[in-house]
Formats: structure tokens, C-alpha cells, sequence
């Protein structure tokens, strides 16, 4: 595994070409392992040590928890990029600790990164 100031590097370098890759990536994972990552990035991203994300980002993953929509490939897409930006280890510890598609995922993520 990369250390984490690395990866922390390559994240706030992220371009909207990358997110795009990545956004792609997350439209493959099956049901369950929606249903077994989306709970925990959304923990992940609510208690951060930077406190919630208080931009358009949040407002979204907000939007999507209010109306129980953050179990979907949308939800999964949007916290992927909020882990990004709270916490990236964390975030890949959490796939990494999942289910195959989710480590999939993962992999596929540090590639485009």
C-alpha cells in the first residue's frame, strides 16, 4: 500500500478526467456491495476531521441520505469523491476490507490516480 502522503498528494490533484474514470468504475459494483460500502463512506465523510462537507458535494450526499438514495451507484459515486477529499486511507481500508467488487473498486481507483 502507498503511504498515505502520497495518495493524499495525488487526491488533491484529482481533474474532472480522473473523476470521470472513476465515476465509471463505480457504476459497475454489484447491489451488495453498495449496500455494505455506501454506509460506511457516508460515516467516513460525516465524521471527519474536517466536519461535513459544507459545499455543493455535501448538499448532494445530504440530498441522497435524506431520500434514502444513498444505497445507489449515484451515492456510491459522490462518496467516493467526498472520502477522497476527508480521507483517502480510510477510504481504501474500507474497500480493501469488503467484499471482491469492492476491492476491485479500489484497485481501479488507486490506477487512475
Amino acid at each position: 500500500m502507498e503511504p498515505i502522503q502520497k495518495i493524499e498528494e495525488k487526491v488533491e490533484g484529482i481533474n474532472d478526467t480522473q473523476r470521470t474514470q472513476i465515476y465509471e468504475c463505480a457504476r459497475s459494483v454489484s447491489k451488495e456491495t453498495l449496500e455494505e460500502v455506501c454506509p460506511a463512506l457516508l460515516r467516513l465523510a460525516l465524521d471527519s476531521e474536517k466536519g461535513k462537507l459544507k459545499n455543493q458535494l455535501g448538499n448532494v450526499i445530504f440530498h441522497l441520505q435524506k431520500n434514502e438514495r444513498i444505497e445507489t451507484v449515484i451515492g456510491l459515486q459522490k462518496l467516493i469523491d467526498a472520502a477522497l477529499i476527508v480521507n483517502p486511507e480510510e477510504m481504501f481500508k474500507i474497500f480493501e476490507e469488503s467484499d471482491e467488487d469492492a476491492q476491485e473498486l479500489a484497485t481501479k481507483i488507486k490506477g487512475i490516480l
